[in-house]
């Protein structure tokens, strides 16, 4: 009897070392984390209100510097760092398995410069990080393109919405892009994880097309509110007319005309509806000229 009760205290000990040990470890690993953040918040206004793009740029790289720190450790998928809001999106998947850390550079030729890191969990449950690489230049047939490779429609996320479609994950991916200076872009994507990062997929039905991502051209100065539902499972966007009739296919003429359409995903495929009853209004961003913050009002 008194061996037993030995071994029970000897094991309780153990047990109760273990449990000081981990906890005391788990809070080292986020103050560590809480001090990056408090780091990335130092830099980031300057990416913003830097005077010059060589200030810009100088911040950008020391941020990229630290992010890289950050993003070695797969346990900075653990960390919210929701303080960063105002300035980075920091997209998180509800699987834990995808996070999408976002920002920009607006340069003085009004010329946005984006920038993406990706951290995930490979189809061998793996953890990788990508630093992702816009395309430039004029993209001819976007809304067609498959891209790999790290490859990718530059963009400044603000939504993301894990989706079936048969036994693979697919991301929605909502986004904006600033352009130029007549207009705006917000751009539906998806991202998938193979053996590698895969962006776009041939799921949206749009009247007889089937596209692998779906872009919206409009004027600078329009508020275009793009937004997925998760209970309806649609997305909503606005119904875009030229300002003139002789102004069809100029985008940076294109406003809102009051009326929504939407895509509906329907067995892992988003198709088009016309004109549905208008869903909750959520403003997102009207974006051109930023006072403060990477990420835009």
């Amino acid at each position: 009897m008194s061996f037993l009760t030995d071994k029970a205290n000897y094991l309780f000990r153990i047990f109760l070392f273990l449990g000081v040990f981990m906890s005391t470890h788990g809070l080292a690993q986020k103050s560590k984390f809480i001090e990056y953040q408090s780091q990335l918040l130092k830099i980031a206004p300057q990416i913003v209100n830097g005077q010059t793009d060589e200030e810009k740029l100088k911040a950008h790289n020391e941020l990229l510097e630290l992010w890289d720190f950050i993003v070695d450790d797969p346990k900075s998928m653990k960390f919210s760092f929701d303080s960063l809001s105002p300035y980075f999106p920091v997209l998180t998947s509800e699987d834990k398995k995808m996070r999408i850390i976002n920002w920009f550079i607006p340069l003085s030729n009004s010329i946005n410069q984006y920038h993406a890191i990706v951290q995930y969990f490979d189809h061998k449950k793996n953890y990788q990080v990508e630093y992702l690489k816009p395309l430039e230049g004029e993209v001819k047939s976007a809304n067609s393109l498959k891209l790999i490779n790290r490859e990718w429609i530059g963009a400044l996320y603000y939504q993301m919405s894990e989706f079936k479609k048969g036994n693979n994950t697919y991301y929605l991916l909502l986004g904006w892009d600033g352009n130029t200076e007549r207009s705006n872009k917000k751009i539906i994507d998806v991202l998938h994880i193979s053996k590698t990062l895969t962006f776009g997929a041939p799921i949206f039905r749009y009247k007889k097309q089937r596209l692998h991502r779906f872009i919206l051209e409009y004027k600078e100065d329009a508020i275009v509110s793009v937004k997925y539902h998760d209970k309806d499972k649609i997305i909503s966007f606005p119904n875009l007319i030229p300002i003139k009739d002789d102004l069809e296919g100029l985008f940076d003429f294109y406003v809102p005309d009051g009326s929504i359409n939407a895509f509906e995903l329907v067995n892992g495929t988003f198709r088009y509806k016309e004109d549905i009853m208008n869903p909750n209004k959520v403003d997102v961003p009207k974006i051109k000229k930023i006072n403060k913050g990477l990420f835009p009002k």
